[in-house]
């Protein structure tokens, strides 16, 4: 299907000096802009190698006068290699459409810019879906079966209407249901309905995933490493992504890839200040971690805006106005989503999509996002000489692809900790 002049006709009917189209969903991409300030080119052949010290040189001890030398220890080191993801993104344009945009110079402007714009925003959303799963790019995991084809899910679900999905088991290899287009989205009550009807045999904890991209059989995994499987003390999801730079975290001596993960055994729990604390202490125990960021979802920022109850006081001197009344201050007006919270001195941000019950807290020096040789998506035209924007098809329309390479990195896993089990109500 191409974008025709019917498809986008509420935007040809105004010519607009200035173009302006709202966008009816949400496009946080927290994740993404929180990593984004300190990517990382990755040259040779889409590999990015980074050498890692897991054991220092020398020998050190005290001696008795003319005593022996002590034995001299030899350094240790390993390697982690990552390659990057490629991702494609494209929207086909008729050429009516173009023609009848073209009778005004606005309103041509217009409609390339609309559906550039819109395509940014789908990129986006789609990256960052990548950025805060476990390497499975999960777009919603169901809390049970569905009721005829309207699946529930355990987070703000993130997909949008049109999008086509799988319904894939934990196994992340049988499908309940494949090549579904999602028809409708309702993000207070977290369903996702699909154009297929009732599935069978789903249960808890499968999920939607953009359609043939994960498949153990098939040894297709086609999305970045996600936080949750980077900041954990398991290999990610390893059927789909592989161990995390290719270490495996189950071999004896790797303990230094693990991050510390605070769970209590799938029981939700109160937020509390001491595991907030202790979150902080065992980054810094186990990977000399300085916490820069805390990561969680609205619901986990409520819960924290209920701790902070304690310390509302007012004055008895001179009766007044409490100041900053009840509620919060704006938040979430930063692409990175920082909020006006923070704990102990560590700015808390929100995404919306963030994965249910869990928290995440990292070190941003040690967390970075590598990519090609375009920082950013781009257009092809703009990335490889002799490419034109609009490409020629078999049909009567132009195709216009943007292409970009992805990856999560780190040097250092245990400069972050994860919070599970807890309670959102």
């Amino acid at each position: 299907m191409a974008n025709t002049t019917t498809a986008v006709q509420e935007a040809l009917k105004y010519t607009y000096g200035t173009n302006r189209v709202l966008y009816l969903f949400n496009q946080e991409s927290v994740m993404f802009n929180i990593l984004s300030r300190v990517k990382k080119p990755v040259g040779g052949r889409g590999q990015f190698i980074m050498p890692i010290m897991v054991k220092n040189p020398g020998g050190f001890s005290g001696v008795a006068e003319g005593g022996t030398i002590p034995t001299a220890l030899d350094a240790d080191t390993t390697e982690a290699t990552f390659s990057l993801q490629e991702f494609v993104a494209t929207y086909s344009v008729s050429w009516k459409l173009i023609q009848d945009a073209r009778t005004d110079k606005f309103a041509f402007q217009q409609a390339i810019q609309m559906l550039d714009e819109g395509l940014k925003r789908r990129i986006m959303r789609n990256l960052n879906s990548d950025l805060i799963d476990d390497g499975r790019g999960r777009l919603a995991v169901l809390t049970g079966a569905d009721a005829s084809g309207v699946v529930t899910s355990a987070f703000l679900p993130r997909v949008e209407v049109g999008m086509v999905v799988d319904l894939n088991d934990t196994d992340n290899d049988t499908q309940h249901a494949a090549d579904q287009t999602v028809t409708a989205v309702d993000p207070i009550a977290r369903t996702v309905t699909l154009s297929g009807g009732a599935v069978s045999n789903e249960a808890a904890g499968d999920y939607l995933v953009i359609a043939n991209t994960v498949d153990v059989t098939d040894v297709v995994g086609l999305h970045t490493n996600g936080i949750l499987g980077v900041i954990d003390d398991g290999d990610p999801a390893a059927t789909v992504v592989g161990n995390y730079g290719g270490i495996d975290r189950d071999t004896a001596g790797n303990q230094f890839w693990k991050s510390v993960v605070l769970s209590n055994s799938g029981t939700n729990r109160p937020l509390t200040e001491d595991l907030l604390l202790q979150a902080m202490d065992g980054a810094r125990e186990k990977g000399s971690g300085m916490l820069t960021h805390w990561i969680s979802n609205l619901p986990i920022v409520r819960r924290y805006h209920e701790m902070l109850a304690s310390e509302r006081y007012f004055s008895l001197s001179q009766p007044g106005a409490i100041g900053g009344g009840i509620g919060r201050k704006k938040m979430g007006e930063g692409e990175d989503g920082k909020t006006p919270y923070e704990f102990s001195g560590i700015p808390w941000h929100v995404d919306p999509y963030f994965t249910n019950n869990t928290i995440v807290g990292l070190d941003s020096s040690h967390f970075f996002l590598g990519v090609g040789e375009n920082d950013v998506p781009r257009p092809i035209s703009e990335i490889f000489d002799g490419v034109e924007f609009f490409k020629r098809g078999t049909t009567t329309t132009f195709q216009v692809e943007w292409y970009y390479q992805l990856e999560l990195l780190s040097d250092n896993p245990a400069a972050g900790v994860k919070l599970e089990d807890i309670a959102e109500s």
